[in-house]
């Protein structure tokens, strides 16, 4: 079946894309690429990069990033750089944040970047969040105001953009990159608290909304990445969020370190995410793919689902990505 490689979002090793990456990406029409500060030497060089990727695509790819400020910026030299989101909340400064964003989606888009994976929106609880700096704070208003902000922004610069991480995680310690931690917090605490500068978000017009890799318990036993009751039922149905969900990077070790990775993957699309992070390893991404197209030929994997959701990535791209 054709478009199965619109649900993923694949990165690559190395500063340039191996002949291997660009056969699995021309074969499979994959739905993205997603670039690391590993794949980058300069802005020219990374435009550069984009511009023979596009060849290989018969439709429009999203082009992401995380070029958040602070320390998450994945592009270093020859590029403005701003401080992290907690600089901007704590010192009140709407402008300041406003004109950072707008810069950076300026300069992301002139390189052929179309979406900057910000901003985080996930609520600083606990002291030792690990999420730190990288969050607007521990207020859920001024969380909500100044992502409201950013998102407008750098949509007015013609960037798309993308809300994370659902379902709020600024009160884990752990990093799920390393571990799959668990979020103890009641429904309650997520419907008046986690959950509110996502719908300011939605409100804003966001593009994009990323999950990561966590159990809350309060949502539902599963993994957050696993689970429709999260994904597709509060997460879309609940909170009327219609654009692109995309699951975080399956690599993490949250996942591969204690899942079946190729169950993983077509669990994490089952539940409800649009697009699927698989963000290092050629063989890993081979076979998924390759798992994929088996349990849909096979019919394992109803047709008629994977054409509806297809055609809602369609409808994204071609409304989205005019230029």
């Amino acid at each position: 079946m054709e478009g199965l490689g619109q649900f993923f979002i694949l990165g690559y090793e190395g500063e340039s894309p191996s002949p291997d990456f660009l056969k699995l990406v021309r074969k499979y029409d994959i739905g993205g690429i997603i670039f690391f500060a590993r794949n980058i030497t300069s802005p020219s060089q990374l435009a550069e990069t984009i511009e023979q990727l596009k060849s290989y695509f018969k439709d429009k790819p999203l082009l992401a990033i995380d070029q958040e400020g602070g320390k998450i910026n994945r592009i270093t030299q020859n590029f403005s750089l701003f401080p992290a989101n907690k600089f901007y909340a704590d010192n009140k400064d709407k402008k300041g944040v406003k004109e950072a964003y707008q810069t950076t989606a300026r300069e992301l888009f002139k390189l052929g970047i179309n979406l900057n994976l910000v901003p985080v929106v996930d609520v600083l609880g606990a002291e030792g969040s690990f999420m730190g700096d990288r969050s607007f704070g521990k207020d859920v208003e001024t969380v909500s105001e100044f992502s409201q902000i950013a998102i407008k922004t750098v949509k007015k610069a013609k960037l798309l953009t993308c809300a994370k991480h659902f379902p709020g995680i600024g009160s884990l310690i752990k990093d799920p990159h390393e571990v799959l931690p668990q979020l103890p917090l009641s429904k309650k605490e997520f419907e008046q608290r986690e959950f509110i500068p996502f719908k300011a978000a939605i409100k804003s017009g966001v593009d994009c909304i990323m999950t990561t890799h966590v159990i809350a318990p309060a949502l539902d036993r599963k993994p957050v990445t696993f689970s429709k009751k999260v994904v597709t039922n509060i997460l879309q149905k609940q909170l009327k969020f219609k654009g692109l969900v995309l699951s975080d990077d399956m690599e993490m070790k949250a996942v591969a370190n204690n899942f079946d990775f190729q169950e993983a993957c077509i669990n994490a699309f089952l539940a409800g995410h649009d697009q699927i992070l698989i963000c290092h390893s050629l063989d890993r991404q081979v076979q998924v793919l390759e798992h994929f197209e088996r349990l849909v030929r096979d019919k394992k994997i109803a047709g008629s689902f994977v054409k509806k959701r297809a055609e809602k990535i369609s409808k994204f791209k071609k409304t989205k990505l005019k230029s």
